[in-house]
This record gives C-alpha cells, sequence and structure tokens, in this order.
C-alpha cells in the first residue's frame, strides 16, 4: 500500500504530460497567431443594493414596474440559483421593513400617537447605519421604500433589462 501510494505521488509530483518540443516550428508566426475567440455571452452579476423612493421613482419613471423575485422551478438546471437570488431579496425585504417598524415603535414610545412609518430620508439613514449586507438584485432592479405604509419593494426598469440584454447577446424575455 505504502509503495503504491509513493508511486502515485512521484507521478502527480513529476507530471505525466509530455516535454515541451524544441521544434523550429513551434516558434513560427503560424503557429503564434490564435483563430479569434468567439465572444460568449455573459451573465448579469448581482450588483450592490440601492434604495429609491417609490413615489419618486414611479414619478419620474412611470415605466418601473414592481416585481417579486421568484423561482421557476420548470427550469431545474437553475432552479436552485434563483431560489437562492429570491430568498436573498425576500430576506433582505423584510429585514429592512422589520428594522423600520421598529424604529417607527420606538420613535412613538414617548408619545401616545399610533406609530407612523418613517419618512424615506429617516429610512435611508437607519438602513445605511444597519450592517446588513443587501444583494440579491440585478443591474435593472432597486429596493423601494413607501413612506405612506412603510414597506419595501423590488422596481424593476423593463428598458435597462432588454437594452443590457441586448447588449451581452442574451435573450430578453419579461417573465424572468
Amino acid at each position: 500500500m505504502r509503495t503504491a501510494c509513493a508511486l502515485l505521488t512521484i507521478c502527480f509530483l513529476g507530471g505525466c504530460e509530455k516535454a515541451p518540443s524544441s521544434d523550429s516550428t513551434a516558434d513560427s508566426p503560424e503557429a503564434v497567431q490564435q483563430e479569434p475567440v468567439e465572444k460568449k455571452p455573459q451573465g448579469f452579476s448581482k450588483l450592490e443594493w440601492k434604495i429609491v423612493d417609490k413615489n419618486k421613482a414611479l414619478e419620474e419613471n412611470p415605466n418601473l414596474v414592481e416585481v417579486s423575485n421568484e423561482t421557476n422551478a420548470g427550469d431545474y438546471l437553475t432552479a436552485v440559483t434563483q431560489s437562492h437570488f429570491a430568498a436573498t431579496s425576500r430576506l433582505n425585504k423584510a429585514t429592512m421593513e422589520y428594522n423600520a417598524k421598529l424604529s417607527s415603535f420606538a420613535n412613538s414610545i414617548d408619545s401616545s400617537e399610533d406609530p407612523k412609518p418613517l419618512t424615506f430620508e429617516e429610512f435611508d439613514e437607519q438602513v445605511r447605519l444597519n450592517p446588513n449586507n443587501m444583494k440579491g438584485l440585478y443591474p435593472w432592479q432597486v429596493y423601494a421604500y413607501d413612506e405612506t405604509n412603510g414597506t419595501v419593494t423590488i422596481l424593476e426598469d423593463r428598458e435597462e433589462k432588454k437594452r443590457l440584454h441586448e447588449e451581452n447577446g442574451l435573450p430578453y424575455s419579461e417573465d424572468e
């Protein structure tokens, strides 16, 4: 057994590949030239989070659509990855809403009034002080805070999504 392990170790350390040839053909310009590599479409990486005031964002760009990141279980190859990001964005939204409600309750302890949702400025300041790692959104998505009821949603710019898909050579679907 020890002999077999020693032989395997020697093979791995010594390598099993052929030594480079010293032919003059290997140094010729024809050998150095490589065929152009076809550019493959790349996916989109998740970006750092961004929070906007929902009402102002919808005023400025009425084409924004409220979405929820979900899993398409019909595509079993990518369902696990989709589930990871869907769960991450839901957890981030729930965390931000919970912290906002907690802050509004803390602000109303001294008064006899019902707690009011935080303003966008208060919410934005509170979220930036909180060390949560908010990720899980595509470049065309943003977290949006609605100060009228204290909820957090995800807004998506479909035109930006289509433009980025076409730029990267990826198929575009509004359902994704």
